[in-house]
């Protein structure tokens, strides 16, 4: 029994080793598979057309603008991006009546990586859209909300023209790789654009898309500057500040219609006055852009208070010179005096503010 056990043993050994053989040259036969050149794949490189860059139309289609923040120097748009551009690798030949579209998804196929560069966060993409021409003819959208940092001149304030940028770079990798062009209507608002408008202090328009260029560390930037036209509206201001402003100031002067030795009412006329004034300046100060420097508005107040202290300080002097038989003769001119000086000043005066800021 062990000697035909060790025949079977090595039988099936010797059978093993065939199968072993014969299996061995079919593997090696196999063809090894092997990735397709890395030029090939459309979603990793852009289109090389002679070494050039590729060049990519820009346009914008603003739907909304949401808020504008005078004291963060801040705006926050709502808008379309579109980029266009031509990759032969994606032209075909169409099928039928229905193939002369054909639509990928982000990551099949190279698109140039836009960057808002004026964004003071990454901007929230909602949908994104690809679609390729017969030709080789790429559209890209994509819908996006963005708050953006501007640059606000508010030394005319409220009577303010604002310029809003949104200025459109590649990522900083391809650069060297794209180039922006404009067509026709590269930039355009909604239908609704003026009549739903949020910001309802502001009259808006857009501007022109003009391109521009930046010599940063790896090289030349291309670059396209979007622009909207932004008026206030100063119908708010004019009402609710100047106008009690103005009608605050008067009241102070009617101390200079009061009988001079009744020292009582006028004191109680012009310290109230003078504590309206203070306390209608801090209710709305948290509508007053925080700037560095003197805008109209702040001007104008500082006036206002400057005329109502004079009212007080006219009253001081007029008590003093009225308990003076001597001078009492002078204080009755100085008040008859002030009762056109004072309303003549606060125009000049206002008319100087004017031409400083306004003019």
């Amino acid at each position: 029994m062990s000697a035909i056990g060790r025949r079977a043993g090595a039988i099936f050994a010797a059978a093993v080793l065939a199968m072993l053989a014969l299996a061995m040259p079919l593997r090696a036969a196999q063809p090894v598979p092997t990735l397709p050149p890395f030029d090939h794949d459309p979603g990793a490189e852009p289109p090389a057309v002679g070494g050039d860059p590729v060049v990519v139309s820009v346009s914008l289609h603003v739907i909304n603008l949401s808020k504008i923040d005078d004291s963060a120097q801040h705006f926050d748009i709502d808008a379309y991006l579109f980029a266009r551009w031509n990759d032969p690798r994606l032209a075909f030949v169409p099928k039928g009546s229905d193939d002369l579209l054909r639509t990928y998804r982000p990551g099949e196929i190279w698109i140039p990586r836009l960057e808002i560069l004026n964004a003071a966060a990454p901007r929230n993409l909602h949908d994104e859209s690809i679609s390729v021409k017969p030709s080789g003819d790429v559209t890209y959208v994509e819908r996006f909300y963005a708050e953006l940092s501007a640059r606000f001149e508010l030394r005319r304030y409220p009577f303010d023209t604002q310029d809003l940028e949104i200025f459109v770079h590649p990522f900083v990798a391809d650069a060297s790789r794209i180039v922006f062009t404009l067509k026709d209507a590269s930039v355009w608002t909604a239908s609704t654009f003026t009549a739903y408008s949020s910001l309802g202090q502001w009259d808006l328009r857009v501007l022109p898309p003009t391109l521009h260029s930046n010599h940063e560390s790896v090289g030349v930037v291309s670059g396209v500057r979007f622009g909207i036209l932004a008026t206030r509206r100063p119908a708010y201001y004019i009402w609710k500040v100047f106008v009690p402003l103005i009608l605050m100031v008067c009241v102070s002067w009617g101390v200079f219609w009061i009988e001079p030795g009744d020292l009582s009412s006028q004191v109680q006329v012009s310290v109230t006055t003078i504590l309206t004034v203070i306390a209608f300046a801090f209710a709305i100060s948290s509508s007053m852009p925080r700037v560095p420097y003197l805008t109209y508005i702040d001007a104008f107040f500082l006036q206002c208070y400057v005329f109502v202290f004079l009212a007080f300080t006219e009253i001081m002097i007029v008590h003093v010179t009225h308990r003076s038989d001597r001078r009492r003769d002078l204080g009755l001119k100085i008040r008859n005096q002030a009762r056109v000086i004072a309303p003549a000043a606060f125009l000049i005066s206002n008319a100087i503010i004017a031409l400083r800021f306004l003019g």
